[in-house]
């Protein structure tokens, strides 16, 4: 049948598999529940699993179980048809809260039926919830939807990901370990609990408290239940699978068994049991089990056997009935006694027997074309059990004797190698084992020149396997893997622990640096990579035995970069800038400017290079290494982690692969990422069962000894890489934390919460254990990617609640005192090569002091965090002249990134309160420490930095907090009443004004306010004597040009005062090709801005600046500003050339040679309104110290008096007025055109609209801002020069000066009066 034979009612809901319509079927009228299940997105092997599933629950008869009737398929989706039933267990909740114990036993024993029925067919229902029981009428219960999400999604039967609210699982699930049929009796005991009680055993609307409770809380049991049942729950509520109460024993308890009353009238159902469908139903569970296991890092089971599948080849004591004997008496006879720890050790001293052993080894490699023969192949066989034994017994204590055998084994592995047959891969693969057993055992001879021959042996069969195709099961790629991998480790391992051994250790380095060479000549990363992507085309086509190899490679991968790394710290250090900088200070060492250089070494980052192009090139490297991750097998995982760490660092595409983002997307476009499926997520999810096995719950303790035996050391990684990846997407601009965290509330609650759990304690403490500071750290970088959220977001909601209280914060951020108390648990204060470990407490801390508000800023500040901070920062002074940081390798734990944070802290403190003001930034040792800092020297080491924090970006980063941090004064006071007339614009330094700590700061906080301008010169003092406005001009060539705008805002600040301003431009402050740069088209608008208000203070504060200003060469620059694009631009250009002729005429002759003021004169046409009243202020000073200019000048009379006659602000038509009474200043030549030009007339008609208000005493405020006075005094001026008096004594306004010698302003009566008696009149 098909869709054709139904009718399509109407939906009645939606589930994971897709969505339920209510049917009615054309020919009989009966109502069916339709189920459609969309292809689109699934794999063609999902959809052949869909399909063999269908036909097995088709089969499916029992009264408890939703019947299947139909199903069929179109190109786009499925469609199951089923008995329609209505009323879910899940309504009955709502209604009636719970139900009486006697109508749960009728349930309870149902159910019980159903899932016997569907375990007993080898089917797990996997969702047991009330809303997938139904009750049909007659009080017949149904189990519905069940099965399909198994061939939904590759993660089949182990949960990875928990969507909704995870009431009904258990323990194992949330866990997200490995799980059978017990999983649904957990369900059961769940669901029966909730329908006598009212609501579950664990109840909360926090899901990630919720998986807490399953996993650690115990079951509470009301009293009112009986025994049976209480017995019953218990049996099914037991959070160990194995202990759980299961079938057979579960049909027998009393609560749930059968009296014969009720058995009869109904017909027991038979099972599925076609032998063939049997065995049909029993495949696809072997296969999603294996599937599982393949996830989950353990031995394949299915449902209803729990029992592990023992693993294969473990080498040593194999059992009688294990092995094919070659009918050779002596091996027979060796074989026997290797079977027992005595006998094989005896084996092992005997040369003669250990000769007889070799023997059929021997006798292969001298003549493989004829070994072939099964008994040859036998007798090898044999052999290698014995040999396998001994190595399992320790019978092999001599290196000598080690170093023969390994030799024998090589060349019998290359003689397998040369007939090139698929059929010796069996044998090919158990020689490898025993060798890669034989290699463990060899560890301690590493500085043995044999150990590096049978190295190079190895290298060259891994390359001659990986170029074979007759190995389709991977097995011998894999043991040849692990070979790879031991000798790698155990190199990696010397390394990092020879310093103990001082005897070895010259020899020992020379050893690893020989193997370490060897790898990268034989070019093994790159074989790796193809080891790694043949692993991942296995997985692909659904080979799981490739599984184990993908893992061996990535272990083998990190291994070989783990030692090239271990080898290249022996003779370089790492230190942290801030470190290395007092080191170098104390030494007097030259630090040489250089681009950033890897912290690992350029071997590893080529290797790492190598990788990262065959991850970005291979689907199946990027499918191999994400199975790695949900293998969940420690070390491969640990392995995998590492990896992708370093490949974040070293290519910018990386962390967004690893979010799941498009590699198209642009930085600046915010999308979700981290969702399900991706890289990320299963790093949360690791992250989730980390913290379950950290707890102090003893069963997951219990737990954690079994799955992980470092779980704390595996967090730490995953945090790390967290950080990464947001440390990697900020510097590239991808400032959102929607990348990591998806725009899923739910999902950024649970991310932020698991991290958080992993440095809070029960008591709310946070602690310094390296898991700790990574969580952190993690914390800290994702939250930075929200830089500039206000407090109302999403994000900031939930994490500033996260964040440690303030005692814990404190007591982070101690350091060592004088008895050596508080010491980290890290010594070398280091999480990683590139961070610190006190990086991410004071991360979390700027994030507070940001998003918290002033109340925030108050109480850490009344904690004592400013003067911590300091003492932090301070502590590498101390550390380093007590010469400890090269002896012990102690750092404060402070990257360049945690530097950054800890001054930006710094900075927003200041604005808690005048007594913090004063203890930090009016202390000359404090403003030093931080000046420090932003030293040429430090600047270099940052710059060089090749982690997170380094580079130019972290160069700008900590010009930029430091400036943040001393400008603070500068920015708050701006709008302050009563600053001196000589302080800068509050205009200069805008960028700083709106950006920084101190633009917080408002006339209401008069408290500061006072503080600040009481102390404004001490502090100013304070600067001049450490020097800091010359390290700004330095950090001015430590950046790009892009991020000048911090440091010019701040020199624009400087320069508004004159100590300073003398200090700055003795410095260099106006150097002709400093100047040049600044202002040149590629410089930011706001630098653009800030120079030309710098330029304009220096020319307004003094004229002794004016030969400096003249040395910058600025005057063409300034010249074409004036016709710039930009109004701002042309203002302060017009700003600027009023004050270069403010205090004489210096400047005149060069602007009459570079053709200045006929540009000048049109902008007194601008369309901009400042620009007008600048270029009138501008024309005004050009004409008052001489004649020089005035013929120039002529052109500017229409213009001015034109604004005096417009509706300009009363500034520029005051400016206007002053510019026309200089124009007859020095002498009357354009006092004819300014009469015929009716300036004259203007200035009348300007005088007769203001003098109502100069009459009128009331109005005297409005009277102080007209421009009145200013057109009076010009009149003034004019009524020197005959012309300009004949005008007045004939204008019809002439009358209106006469009656303002009326005024009640005495200035405007006495310049009337002036007015009045040079004219002649009455």
């Amino acid at each position: 049948m098909g869709l054709e034979d139904y009718h399509v009612i109407e939906l009645v809901g939606e589930g994971s598999f897709g969505k339920v319509y209510k049917g009615r079927r054309k020919c009989t009228g009966q109502t069916v529940a339709m189920k459609f299940i969309m292809k689109q997105g699934k794999a063609e092997k999902d959809v052949h699993n869909l399909r063999q599933e269908i036909e097995i629950l088709r089969k499916l008869k029992h009264e408890n179980v939703i019947e299947m009737l139909d199903s069929f398929e179109s190109p786009q989706e499925f469609c199951v048809v089923t008995e329609f039933a209505q009323g879910e267990l899940f309504e009955i909740l709502e209604d009636d809260k719970c139900l009486p114990e006697e109508q749960v036993q009728a349930i309870a024993k149902q159910l019980v039926r159903a899932l016997h029925y569907l375990h007993s067919n080898r089917i797990i229902h996997r969702d047991m919830k009330p809303q997938n029981i139904l009750i049909c009428s007659g009080s017949i219960v149904k189990l519905c939807d069940f099965g399909f999400a198994r061939a939904m999604s590759q993660n089949t039967v182990v949960l990875r990901s928990i969507k909704g609210t995870p009431l009904y699982m258990a323990p194992e699930l949330v866990r997200e370990q490995p799980y059978n049929h017990t999983a649904d009796l957990w369900s059961l005991g769940v669901i029966l609990y909730e329908l006598f009680v009212g609501q579950p055993p664990f109840y909360t609307n926090s899901v990630y408290a919720l998986i807490r409770h399953i996993v650690k809380d115990p079951v509470k049991y009301p009293d009112n239940m009986s025994s049976n049942f209480k017995s019953f729950l218990k049996g099914l509520l037991n959070k160990s699978p194995q202990n759980r109460l299961s079938w057979p024993h579960l049909l027998e308890h009393p609560f749930v068994k059968e009296i014969s009353d009720e058995m009869e009238g109904r017909e027991v159902p038979f099972a599925v049991a076609a032998a063939c469908e049997s065995d049909a139903a029993l495949d696809i569970c072997r296969k999603n089990s294996q599937r599982s296991a393949d996830l989950a890092g353990s031995s394949p089971e299915v449902a209803g056997n729990t029992s592990p599948v023992p693993p294969e080849d473990f080498p040593g004591f194999a059992s009688h009935n294990d092995v094919k004997h070659s009918g050779n008496h002596t091996l027979d006879r060796l074989e026997n006694n290797s079977r027992t720890v005595k006998g094989a050790q005896v084996i092992g001293k005997d040369n003669e027997a250990l000769t007889q052993v070799l023997l059929p080894l021997r006798r292969w490699s001298k003549d493989s074309q004829h070994s072939c023969r099964d008994q040859e192949i036998i007798c090898a066989n044999q052999s290698m059990r014995i040999l396998s034994n001994l190595v399992a017994a320790g019978a092999f204590q001599s290196s000598g004797l080690l170093d023969e055998i390994l030799s024998e084994l090589f060349e019998f592995t290359s003689s397998i190698m040369s007939l090139n047959s698929s059929g010796l891969n069996e044998l090919l693969s158990k020689v490898l084992s025993v060798i890669k057993h034989l290699l463990d055992c060899s560890v301690s001879c590493i500085a043995s020149s044999h150990f590096t021959k049978h190295w190079v042996a190895m290298t060259e069969i891994f390359s001659q396997i990986l170029s074979s195709s007759e190995d389709s099961t991977g097995r011998v790629v894999y043991e040849a893997s692990t070979c790879i991998t031991s000798v790698l480790s155990k190199v990696a391992n010397a390394l990092k622990t020879s310093d103990s051994d001082t005897v070895n250790t010259p020899l020992m380095i020379e050893r690893s640096k020989q193997i370490l060479d060897r790898a990268k000549t034989c070019g093994l990363m790159e074989q790796l990579c193809i080891c790694l992507a043949t692993a991942g085309s296995g997985l692909i086509s659904g080979s799981s035995t490739m599984l184990r190899t993908a893992c061996e490679a990535c272990k083998a991968i990190w291994s070989l970069i783990d030692g090239v790394e271990a080898l290249y710290m022996k003779s370089n250090p790492s230190l942290f800038p801030v470190t290395a900088f007092q080191s170098c200070s104390m030494r007097r060492l030259q630090i040489q400017d250089r681009e950033r250089v890897s912290l690992v070494g350029t071997d590893s980052t080529r290797m790492i290079d190598a990788f990262v192009r065959a991850f970005l090139r291979s689907k199946a490297v990027q499918v191999a290494v994400s199975y790695c991750l949900r293998q969940r097998m420690e070390t491969s995982l640990q392995a995998t982690i590492q990896i992708l760490s370093r490949c974040c660092l070293q290519s910018a595409i990386i962390p967004g692969i690893l979010c799941g983002l498009p590699t198209s997307l642009p930085s600046t476009t915010v999308v979700s990422g981290g969702g399900d499926g991706s890289i990320v997520s299963e790093i949360f999810s690791v992250l989730s069962l980390c913290a379950s096995l950290l707890s102090k719950d003893p069963q997951a303790g219990e737990t954690a000894k079994t799955t992980f035996a470092n779980p704390s050391l595996l967090a730490t990684h995953s945090c790390l890489l967290l950080a990464i990846i947001a440390q990697c997407f900020k510097s590239s601009g991808r400032n959102s934390a929607l990348f990591v965290l998806t725009t899923s509330m739910k999902k950024q609650q649970a991310r932020l919460s698991v991290l958080a759990h992993h440095f809070s304690s029960d008591d709310g403490k946070a602690s310094l254990h390296p898991h700790s500071a990574s969580a952190m750290l993690a914390l800290s970088c994702i939250l930075s990617l929200e830089c500039g959220t206000p407090v109302e977001s999403s994000i900031s909601e939930v994490a500033v609640p996260l964040i440690p209280r303030t005692a814990s914060l404190c007591e982070q951020l101690k350091v060592l005192d004088g008895n050596g108390t508080t010491k980290p648990h890290n010594s070398s204060g280091a999480l990683s090569y590139w961070h610190g470990l006190r990086d991410g407490c004071v991360g979390l801390l700027e994030s507070r002091l940001k998003w918290g508000g002033p109340l925030a800023v108050q109480q850490l500040c009344a904690s004592g965090i400013p003067l911590l901070l300091i003492e932090l920062l301070n502590h590498n002074h101390q550390i380093a002249s007590a010469q400890e940081t090269a002896s012990s390798g102690y750092q404060v734990g402070l990257s360049p990134a945690g530097v950054v944070w800890t001054v930006s802290s710094i900075g927003h403190c200041l604005s808690g309160g005048a007594l913090v003001y004063r203890q930090i930034l009016l202390r000359l040792e404090h403003i030093k420490l931080v000046s420090d800092l932003i030293s040429e020297v430090h600047l270099k080491l940052v710059k060089g930095w090749g982690g997170p924090g380094g580079g130019k970006d972290g160069v700008r980063d900590l010009i930029n907090s430091a400036i943040d941090m001393l400008a603070f004064p500068f920015v708050a006071i701006q709008n302050a009443p009563g600053l001196p007339a000589s302080n800068a614009s509050i205009n200069s330094g805008f960028l700083l004004n709106t950006g920084s700590p101190g633009g917080k700061i408002c006339i209401e906080d008069r408290a500061i306010v006072k503080a600040i301008e009481e102390d404004l010169g001490k502090f100013a003092k304070i600067l001049l004597e450490v020097g800091v406005p010359s390290i700004i001009l330095q950090c001015l060539e430590h950046v790009e040009t892009k991020d000048l705008g911090r440091p010019v805002a701040f020199l624009a600040k400087m320069a508004g005062h004159k100590p300073m301003a003398v200090h700055l431009v003795g410095k260099g402050l106006l150097d002709p090709n400093r100047v040049r740069r600044l202002l040149d088209s590629s410089s930011p608008r706001e630098v653009t801005l800030d120079i030309l208000m710098i330029i304009s203070d220096l020319a307004r504060m003094d004229k002794g600046f004016y030969e400096h200003i003249n040395r910058a060469s600025v005057l063409e620059i300034l010249k074409d500003f004036l016709i710039h694009e930009d109004p701002n631009i042309r203002a302060k250009t017009c700003s600027a050339l009023g004050n270069m002729c403010r205090h004489s005429a210096y400047f005149y002759t060069l602007l009459q040679r570079h053709h200045i003021i006929g540009r000048l004169i049109d902008r007194c046409a601008d369309p901009d309104r400042r620009t007008r009243k600048f270029a009138c202020f501008a024309i005004g000073n050009a004409a008052y110290y001489n004649e020089m200019l005035y013929d120039e000048l002529r052109r500017s009379i229409p213009q001015l008096a034109k604004l005096l006659l417009s509706s300009e602000e009363d500034k520029t038509k005051a400016n206007a007025a002053g510019a026309l009474s200089n124009l007859v200043r020095n002498s009357s030549k354009l006092c004819d055109e300014i009469v015929s030009n009716g300036a004259m007339q203007a200035l009348l008609k300007l005088v007769a609209d203001c003098s109502t208000i100069a009459l009128n005493p009331s109005r005297k405020d409005g009277l102080n801002e007209s421009p009145l006075k200013i057109a009076l005094f010009s009149l003034a001026k004019m009524c020197a020069h005959a012309p300009c008096r004949e005008f007045l004594q004939s204008s019809e306004l002439f009358p209106v000066i006469g009656q303002l010698r009326q005024s009640p302003e005495s200035t405007i009566a006495n310049y009337a009066t002036l007015i009045i008696s040079k004219v002649g009149g009455t």
